[in-house]
């Protein structure tokens, strides 16, 4: 399995690097970072104040950089919205999505940085949106990578790894699990 990590804007390379290395070593994936793509201006919504990650989606799963490798996961640095929620941390299609650094950092709820939270919220996001793009929905379990996350909350309680159904589902989809609990 060979995953692009493609920069949304200005990102920076350390985490890039971080999730590249996490992604090899929790889940066996042989992963590559892509070369950043511009801002989203094009996602900008004034009203709100976010960017649409559909919009972004779209613009990354277009991009013919990315048939080399079977996901793509785009790292954006901006606060994301979908159609209907006031928030989101990620989303993802069949083969590509987007993650958004914004809410993952502690800053944003007025803490001080911690690197280790982030790099581990980060690849939490990351697995959950690539579980996506095998065709995984929610999970009921809250402590599956693939339990929705409606605050940084659920996305620190659950951490990274498949669980029960999700874990099964990735098995009869051909993905082969390793003993961590995550997939290769």
């Amino acid at each position: 399995m060979a995953i692009l990590i493609l920069p949304v804007g200005r990102i920076e390379p350390e985490i890039i690097d971080d999730l590249r290395g996490d992604l090899e070593r929790e889940f066996g994936f042989k992963a590559a970072a892509g070369k950043a793509v511009k801002e989203p201006v094009f996602a900008y919504d004034a009203q709100r104040g976010q960017y649409n990650s559909t919009a972004i989606l779209y613009s990354i799963a277009d991009r013919p950089d990315i048939f080399d490798y079977e996901r793509v996961v785009g790292v954006a640095g901006v606060d994301l919205f979908a159609s209907g929620l006031n928030f989101v941390f990620g989303e993802a299609g069949s083969k590509a999505a987007v993650i958004s650094l914004f809410r993952l950092n502690e800053s944003f709820y007025g803490r001080a940085e911690d690197r280790a939270i982030l790099r581990r919220r980060v690849l939490t996001e990351a697995a959950h949106e690539l579980g996506h793009t095998f065709g995984l929905g929610h999970c009921t379990d809250p402590g599956c990578v693939m339990f929705f996350s409606n605050t940084i909350h659920d996305t620190d309680m659950k951490g990274p790894y498949f669980r029960g159904e999700c874990l099964r589902r990735l098995l009869d989809f051909g993905v082969i699990i390793d003993q961590l609990g995550g997939f290769k």
